[in-house]
């Protein structure tokens, strides 16, 4: 009995310490796996994803999957429920989840998950695009009026930056004035290109690829916005958000744009972020990976020279990672308090 009773004893000690082993070798695997989502496959964010994977397996070997196409608002609240890993931030969407407006207005529990999200670092997602075939008939955001329109995915960000744009500068309001078409990125690229769709709003860098490849197939205008809209409460309201700005797009920047003189746009700023739960190390190896291969990133696109450590924490209104915050502080970069992850205080 006695006997029995030792290796009772002894086997049950065995299985917790078989389970510990177990437990830690999922956590390693867990480590070196991750779950990455970006916008469209066309998108700037995708071409920084991609070439952000190519180098992680270069230099620690983690592999990363990753998913196109899903608007940024959905991806924060996928990661900040555990079910995204690496995900595309928006300056302005950190702003309405965190004090649940706009697109998070219904969402009661949206401050929550947003305090389960941190930031990695930001970068020039690029300018809104709203783009029309020369030969359309439209040569100015008056002229939409009645036109199947894409203006970002359902319930994206885009969506109500571009309904602002529009609204802005010509008092026109979807479902009255435009149909608004409901399609995802990718989606969206093709149909413009078949002429489903009549304006294709995008926000891409410039130069961009994509832009790139629609001055290949012919013509096209990219509508700006008036002086005259600068003014209006509308265009106020979406300049003034957290990561927005104008820029301007030169007249000659792309064979084929017909534009007449340089268009003005209106910019914004997005990053990559993570959840409190990916381990200090990994989001430490990913920021450092990001910020120590500018010039394999340029390679892959101009627009990403400019993503350097004195940039990565522009405009950044979310709290770091603390794996990113180890980085930052270890090469030098001063942290604004505001973003210090609740981890370091």
């Amino acid at each position: 009995m006695k006997n029995t009773k030792k290796y009772t004893t002894l086997a049950k000690s065995m299985a917790v310490g078989l389970g510990m082993v177990l437990g830690l070798s999922q956590a390693a695997v867990a480590q070196d796996s991750f779950r990455m989502a970006s916008l469209g496959a066309a998108s700037p964010s995708t071409t920084f994803s991609i070439t952000l994977i190519e180098l992680l397996k270069k230099d620690y070997g983690y592999k990363v999957q990753l998913s196109t196409g899903a608007p940024a608002t959905r991806q924060a609240v996928d990661a900040a429920k555990k079910e995204l890993d690496l995900f595309v931030t928006a300056v302005s969407i950190n702003h309405f989840m965190k004090n649940g407006l706009r697109m998070y207005k219904k969402m009661e529990d949206a401050p929550e998950l947003f305090a389960n999200l941190r930031g990695i670092l930001n970068y020039p997602l690029g300018a809104y695009h709203g783009i029309v075939w020369a030969d359309s008939g439209i040569k100015s955001l008056a002229d939409i009026k009645g036109k199947k329109i894409f203006t970002g995915p359902p319930s994206g960000a885009a969506r109500t930056v571009v309904g602002q744009i529009i609204k802005g500068s010509t008092g026109y309001e979807a479902k009255v004035d435009y149909e608004a078409i409901n399609l995802d990125w990718s989606s969206a690229a093709q149909a413009f290109q078949d002429r489903q769709v009549d304006v294709y709003f995008v926000p891409t860098s410039i130069p961009n690829a994509q832009i790139e490849q629609i001055a290949a197939i012919g013509e096209f205008r990219v509508l700006g916005i008036p002086d005259s809209a600068l003014d209006s409460e509308e265009m106020k309201r979406a300049s003034s958000l957290p990561g927005r700005s104008f820029v301007m797009l030169p007249a000659d920047q792309y064979p084929n744009l017909v534009n007449e003189g340089d268009v003005r746009l209106l910019n914004t700023t997005v990053g990559l972020g993570t959840n409190k739960w990916m381990s200090e190390e990994a989001a430490y190896n990913i920021t450092k990976t990001a910020l120590t291969h500018n010039a394999e990133m340029t390679a892959a696109a101009a627009w990403m020279k400019s993503i350097t450590p004195q940039t990565a924490l522009d405009q950044m209104n979310m709290p770091l990672h603390i794996g990113a915050y180890k980085y930052y502080k270890e090469i030098g970069i001063d942290v604004p308090s505001g973003i210090i992850p609740p981890e370091a205080k």
